[in-house]
């Protein structure tokens, strides 16, 4: 009996051991034949390429997480290649992302934060390639910050970034639940299918998918606020709901293509734009910092039939466009230089990355962050450089910096690889709601008259604490504490008065809360060298308008605009003082200025529709207010605004315009009033019934009194004619 309990227990250790040495293998395979890719290996298969905004690489099971929230994204990571040390170059979305998109690092692009580039016509995207390869390209983008206006359109087929419209000052971005975005690129990605022939296997380089799809799925949901569905929250904080919630999304996403027999014809590459501090280094979110919680993101490789494996060298999303065009057979022209490789050739071990974190040295004037990984080490390029052994220290707990041969030589290496290539830049064009939507914890644009020699006092490090306070403050607003937030805003300010974002967000408190002259003695006092800066001027032309100063508003922000021209937040809000001081001819002029060149603003033609009803223009008021309900179809004052226009030539034109409204505006009295008087008019007054009866029950008595009795009486005459 002892006997066999000892083989029994001997079995069960030898079945352990195979069990860890099985794991081991696979655990430790970096550039070995099971992680390896091959050129043209799934010859102009599909491409599915889903980018997770603000995913931590250890939230993943199959980076080592246990409380099992990605079951979706470890199952692709079990059947493909994932890569142990994948990096982003920039712990912000629109640089990020449009690195993965070019091949290109910041320093190529020109863009270097969410609020102030727009990545320029001339540099060629993955979708330009794949295009002219013969792919349909379709992207599905879940927040605003990666809008058509930032550059990132072209060559896409479609470009779906159809957003929900923002009904009041925000400092958070409009965004769109991964559902919604899924569902729009499943849609798409199975209407191409069904116009192509039955699947061909793409793991042999002679046979070929025709009209091959490319699609971008870009999700959202991690990013903060973190508020996914009930259903994801029980037993999990906050930001590990949002988390599984997006797993969620991408298994709903892979099952549908499973279903339609499309994943084995697909390459699936699945990759974060960047991590989440949550904390670590004293930063709760992202932006301020490049160490790993935010630089180091997941990325998966996975095609039909291939090997799995883990990759251990360093790679960056620079490496993801070459890997793709060279998986799917397609070459890129000789006349485009790319800054990546493709992880189907060896990877150099000392290959330098870079990387930046430049929001803070662009908005507030702090120092600049750059720096390079190489061979496992870390160094970071600030007053108070930092270098990090990443194989032994994680967690970039031991500054080694005095290691001075290692800085030394990475220091030259950074400043080796900052001098190659140019960057060529594009200012935004940015209309006063896009402005408003991209004030996200610190997103907030402006130049902020940044040091030519940065000093020890403007190290990130040194000012994480204010950075908090100011996010802080900006959450506190979203909360509906404006009292609160100007206290947050101004403690900032009286410790960094040169704090020009902290200071436009105060104004912007106090504008919205009926203060403008105290938000205008706030901006005079800002100092000498930001004063007449535009970020400044321009907040004090929106501040001098709202107290009553159209002169001086009109002032403010024509000497802003000579210093740039190019803001069409800026021009939209002198065209609006223009108008106001009766001055149509200037204020049509700047309007017009303004939908030429960013006609996909639906806010820039409700502007141009106000102003022309405004000025007795009703047929050009309708036009342009068409304009902005095609664009954004959840656009309720659109719709409200375009219902008067139409009111008194084309009734049933008005009613059906306030009809569309009224669900997106269940508050809006005078909008019910308007609807279900006109409606009583119309050859069907039944139908008013509803929308009048609503009325007296809901609209507010102290104000709607002698309406109300107008309702009555009209809906008294419709029931008498029953």
């Amino acid at each position: 009996m002892m006997n066999r309990l000892f083989n029994s227990e001997r079995l069960r250790a030898a079945r352990q051991l195979i069990g860890l040495f099985a794991i081991a293998t696979w655990c430790a395979c970096g550039g070995g034949e099971r992680a390896r890719l091959r050129h043209d290996q799934f010859h102009h298969a599909n491409v599915l390429l889903v980018t997770i905004d603000t995913l931590r690489a250890d939230r993943l099971g199959a980076y080592g997480n246990r409380n099992g929230l990605t079951p979706a994204l470890d199952g692709l990571a079990a059947s493909g290649i994932r890569y142990a040390h994948a990096m982003s170059h920039a712990p912000m979305t629109l640089p990020a992302h449009t690195s993965i998109l070019t091949g290109l690092s910041p320093r190529r692009t020109g863009v270097r934060n969410n609020t102030t580039f727009r990545l320029d016509d001339s540099i060629p995207t993955i979708a330009t390639f794949l295009k002219r390869a013969g792919y349909r390209t379709g992207a599905f983008v879940g927040a605003f910050v990666l809008d058509s206006r930032f550059g990132l359109a072209k060559d896409f087929d479609v470009y779906d970034d159809h957003l929900p419209h923002a009904h009041r000052a925000s400092f958070h971005f409009a965004e769109r639940r991964g559902d919604a975005v899924v569902k729009a690129a499943t849609d798409w990605i199975l209407t191409a299918g069904r116009h192509e022939s039955p699947p061909t296997n793409p793991s042999n380089p002679e046979s070929r998918i025709p009209n091959p799809w490319f699609a971008w799925v870009h999700l959202f949901d991690p990013h903060a606020p973190y508020d996914a569905p009930p259903e994801f929250r029980a037993g999990r904080t906050p930001y590990d709901a949002e988390v599984a919630y997006t797993d969620a999304m991408v298994g709903r996403l892979v099952d549908a293509l499973r279903g339609a027999a499309e994943l084995d014809r697909t390459v699936v590459v699945v990759t974060a734009d960047h991590g989440e501090s949550l904390g670590d280094h004293g930063e709760t979110t992202h932006g301020l910092f490049a160490y790993e919680p935010t630089l180091h993101v997941p990325l998966v490789i996975r095609g039909p039939s291939m090997r799995a494996g883990v990759v251990d060298a360093a790679v960056g999303h620079v490496d993801l466009v070459p890997t793709i065009l060279d998986l799917v057979g397609v070459t890129v022209p000789s006349d485009q230089s790319l800054e990546g490789q493709s992880l189907a050739n060896p990877i150099p071990p000392d290959r330098p990355l870079y990387f930046e974190a430049l929001d803070a040295y662009l908005t507030r004037g702090w120092a600049p962050l750059k720096g390079i990984v190489q061979d496992r080490w870390k160094y970071i390029d600030l007053p108070e450089a930092e270098l990090y052994d990443l194989s032994s220290d994680p967690g970039e707990s031991h500054n080694l910096v005095a290691r001075g041969d290692r800085a030394g030589q990475m220091q030259r290496a950074l400043a080796a690889l900052d001098s190659r290539g140019s960057s060529t830049t594009s200012a935004v064009a940015l209309d006063s709601e896009a402005a408003a939507r991209l004030r996200s914890l610190g997103y907030v644009g402006g130049t902020a008259g940044v040091r030519s020699v940065p000093t020890v006092a403007d190290d990130p490090k040194r000012l994480v604490g204010l950075n908090e306070q100011f996010n802080t403050a900006l959450t506190t607003f979203e909360e509906g504490r404006a009292q609160e937030a100007l206290t947050g805003f101004s403690a900032v300010l009286a410790a960094r008065p040169d704090f020009v974002t902290a200071r436009t967000s105060a104004a912007t408190v106090l504008i919205n809360g009926g203060h403008a002259a105290d938000a205008v003695r706030l901006l005079r006092e800002a100092p000498d060298g930001q004063r007449q800066s535009p970020p400044i001027l321009i907040k004090l032309g929106q501040a001098l308008r709202d107290s009553g100063d159209l002169p001086g508003a009109a002032a403010a922000l024509e000497q802003a605009r000579q210093l740039d021209e190019a803001n069409v937040s800026l021009l939209e809000d002198l065209a609006v003082v223009y108008a106001m001081q009766r001055r149509p001819d200037e204020a049509r002029r700047i309007f017009n200025e303004i939908v030429k060149r960013n006609p996909s603003a639906a806010t820039t033609w409700f502007n141009l529709g106000l102003f022309e009803l405004q000025s007795g223009r009703p047929d050009a008021a309708a036009s342009a207010l068409r304009h902005a309900v095609d664009l954004e179809p959840s656009y309720g004052e659109a719709w409200q605004a375009l219902g008067a226009s139409l009111a008194r030539r084309n009734p049933a034109g008005a009613i059906d315009a306030w009809r569309r409204a009224e669900p997106l505006l269940p508050h809006d009295y005078d909008l019910l009033f308007n609807l279900g008087m006109l409606t009583a008019q119309s050859a069907n007054p039944q139908a008013a019934i509803p929308y009048l009866q609503r009325f007296i029950a809901e609209a507010p008595r102290d104000r709607y009194a002698a309406d109300i009795a107008r309702v009555q009486q009209e809906l008294t005459k419709i029931e008498g004619r029953r």
